[in-house]
C-alpha cells in the first residue's frame, strides 16, 4: 500500500504542475506576442550569421529582398530598436534565395563561385566558398548548403528563446505560487494524509490525459488561458489561503520561510514545461495501472 499510495500523491504533484505549466506557459506566450522578442532574436541572429553587426550591410539588403519583405509590413531600419514589425520567423528557402539573389542578382549560376570571391564580407565569403568547394556548381545542392546554415543558426536562436522562456515561467511561476497559495509542501502533505482527495486527483489527472493527448501522445496545446484555469478551479486542486487563526511572530516567521520554500519548488518545477509534466504523468499513470492489479492480487491472496 505504501507505493500505492506514493505513486498517487506522485501523480497528483504531476498534474498539479502540469496545469500550472500550461497557465504560465499561456502567459508567456501572450507577453512574447505583445513584445515581438522572437523577431527580435531571429534578426539579432542573422546579423551574427551575415558578420553585419550593425545590420547596414547584408542584413538589410536580406531583409529589403523581395523574398523576405513579403514577410512583414513596412520597411526595415537597422538603427531603429523595435523590431515589432520583423518576421518572427523566416522559411529557410526564402533565406537561401534571397542570399543566391544578392550575391549574384544577374548572374548565370555558372559564375557563382566568381560572385563569392568579389565578396567583401570576408566570414559569409569563406562560409559560402566552403559550401561551393563540396556541391560544385550545383545549385540546388548550393542553395540546399545556405538552408542548413541558416538553420544551424536558427538552432541557436530557438536557443535563445528557449533559455529566456523558461526564466520568464520560473519568475511567473513564482508569482502565481505565491498569488494563490501554490505551496508544493502542503500540497504534499494534504495529499498524503487524505485518500479521498489522492484519488480525486488521480481520477482527474487520468481524465485529463485521455481528453488531451494528441494521436501521437503528445499533450494537446489547443486549449486557452481561459480553459486551463478552469480546469485549476474544477478539479478542486489543494491549493489556497487558509489560515484558520491568528499566528503569533514565531508562527509568523516559521509559516512565511515555509511558504517561499514551497513556492520556489513550484516554480522550478513549473519551469521545467508542460511537456515535461505531461509526459511523466503518461509514464507514472502508466505505472500506476501495473501497480495496482498487482497489489490487489496480493492482498485477496493474503485474505485466503
Amino acid at each position: 500500500m505504501f507505493g500505492s499510495e506514493m505513486l498517487d500523491i506522485a501523480i497528483g504533484m504531476i498534474f498539479t504542475y502540469l496545469l500550472l505549466s500550461l497557465i504560465c506557459s499561456a502567459i508567456n506566450e501572450l507577453i512574447e506576442r505583445q513584445l515581438k522578442n522572437r523577431a527580435a532574436d531571429l534578426e539579432q541572429g542573422i546579423r551574427e550569421l551575415l558578420d553585419d553587426k550593425d545590420g547596414t550591410g547584408l542584413v538589410t539588403q536580406l531583409y529589403q529582398h523581395g523574398m523576405i519583405n513579403g514577410l512583414f509590413k513596412g520597411a526595415y531600419n537597422a538603427a531603429d530598436k523595435n523590431k515589432s514589425n520583423l518576421p518572427s520567423y523566416i522559411p529557410s528557402r526564402n533565406f537561401a534565395l534571397a542570399i543566391l539573389g544578392i550575391v549574384a542578382p544577374e548572374s548565370p549560376a555558372i559564375s557563382f563561385r566568381d560572385s563569392v570571391g568579389k565578396m567583401t564580407n570576408a566570414k559569409v565569403k569563406n562560409a559560402l566558398t566552403a559550401m561551393l568547394n563540396v556541391v560544385g556548381e550545383d545549385v540546388d545542392k548550393f542553395r540546399g548548403s545556405i538552408e542548413n546554415w541558416f538553420n544551424s543558426t536558427m538552432d541557436r536562436v530557438s536557443g535563445w528563446y528557449k533559455r529566456r522562456s523558461q526564466l520568464i515561467i520560473f519568475c511567473l511561476g513564482f508569482v502565481v505560487a505565491g498569488v494563490i497559495n501554490v505551496n508544493s509542501i502542503s500540497i504534499a502533505n494534504d495529499l498524503w494524509t487524505h485518500k479521498a482527495e489522492r484519488d480525486a486527483m488521480v481520477s482527474a489527472a487520468q481524465g485529463y490525459l485521455q481528453s488531451h493527448a494528441t494521436k501521437d501522445g503528445q499533450i494537446d496545446r489547443d486549449a486557452s488561458l481561459k480553459a486551463n484555469v478552469e480546469s485549476i478551479s474544477d478539479y478542486g486542486l489543494p491549493m489556497g489561503w487558509h489560515i484558520k487563526a491568528p499566528l503569533g511572530l514565531r508562527e509568523w516567521i516559521l509559516f512565511v520561510i515555509r511558504s517561499l520554500f514551497g513556492w520556489l519548488i513550484t516554480a522550478c518545477a513549473i519551469s521545467l514545461g508542460a511537456p515535461f509534466w505531461f509526459d511523466m504523468l503518461n509514464r507514472f499513470v502508466v505505472i500506476r495501472s501495473t501497480v495496482k492489479p498487482h497489489e490487489k492480487s496480493q492482498e485477496e491472496a493474503s485474505k485466503n
